[in-house]
């Protein structure tokens, strides 16, 4: 399979992404107000690394908020890859809509502070993209496998707002989805939202099945991505995930989610290896996005003004 976003060679931040103490080796990765925590942790931490005191804590939050709310999305959508191939699903229309319609209704239905923030880092990262492929000059694929990236940034803001959920009401504001299209996206969530439950019952397990062994790997990372790696450990983002649908659904056979240095941004479902992989650099690059189009180029610019 494709990479889950289009990239260019890869830009790598001279940053330390995560620093969070390993003193959380101990929590349950089962529950999001749990990630939540190891998340906040690690923005904190941030705050002794010389290279991070001279920015604000607004901006060490947002900056892993951004980063692990983008992972945690990209994480979900290629578990739809491995649900259809595994549950043998039928999709109607395009896989990659489907895989990004299963992120944001099973975000949506967790109903939560946390699974709130992630939908909306992961819709603002592609608002972030788009901006930066405009900057860079780069030209749009139409012809790609995947939808482009402001049209998938419209469609997370649209299943919010179509949820019916007025918390959302001020991200579509906000992203000006104009009112016409707001209407319409109730539709667009039933219809995501009901497919979704109707494929995903049978396959629901029980309280008297075994759950399916998932294995988790942090692979070796080299350099600036070691570092990276150890901020992704520390938050357990593959854990808290592999735990959850180890307890949902009845898989027919085990597999594993790891993280490795892959050479450049990437994430993919391989039914062949039953291994679904997230890259490192992926890591990276959401944290260049946004040091360059999102809360860091504001940063900066507060910087300059002083």
């Amino acid at each position: 399979m494709k990479s889950l976003r289009r990239r260019h060679v890869l830009i790598l931040l001279p940053l330390i992404l995560f620093a969070a103490a390993p003193v959380f080796a101990q929590s349950t990765p089962s529950e999001p107000s749990t990630l939540q925590a190891r998340i906040d942790a690690a923005a904190l931490a941030l705050g002794s690394n010389p290279k991070f005191k001279h920015l604000s804590p607004k901006y060490r939050q947002g900056l892993v908020e951004f980063v692990s709310g983008n992972m945690l999305f990209v994480l979900l959508h290629e578990l739809a890859h491995a649900l259809t191939t595994e549950m043998d699903i039928p999709i109607l229309g395009r896989k990659e809509d489907a895989a990004d319609s299963f992120a944001v209704t099973r975000l949506i239905g967790l109903d939560t502070a946390f699974s709130d923030r992630v939908l909306v880092e992961a819709g603002k990262g592609w608002f972030l993209a788009g901006r930066r492929d405009k900057a860079t000059g780069d030209p749009v694929p139409y012809y790609d496998e995947h939808g482009l990236d402001q049209q998938r940034g419209y469609e997370i803001v649209c299943l919010m707002v179509g949820s019916g959920q007025e918390k959302y009401q001020h991200i579509a504001d906000e992203t000006k989805l104009p009112k016409a299209r707001q209407k319409s996206c109730a539709g667009d969530y039933n219809d995501a939202s009901k497919s979704w439950a109707m494929v995903l019952k049978p396959h629901l397990r029980t309280p008297d099945e075994p759950k399916t062994k998932i294995d988790v790997v942090y692979g070796e990372a080299k350099g600036k991505l070691d570092t990276i790696a150890q901020g992704l450990r520390s938050i357990k983002l593959l854990e808290t995930v592999a735990d959850r649908v180890a307890n949902t659904y009845a898989w027919p056979a085990p597999f594993t989610i790891e993280i490795q240095s892959c050479g450049f941004p990437n994430a993919q479902w391989v039914p062949e290896t039953h291994k679904l992989t997230l890259c490192y650099e992926l890591a990276a690059d959401f944290a260049d996005l946004y040091r360059d189009y999102g809360g860091a180029s504001t940063e900066s610019r507060k910087r300059k003004s002083k």
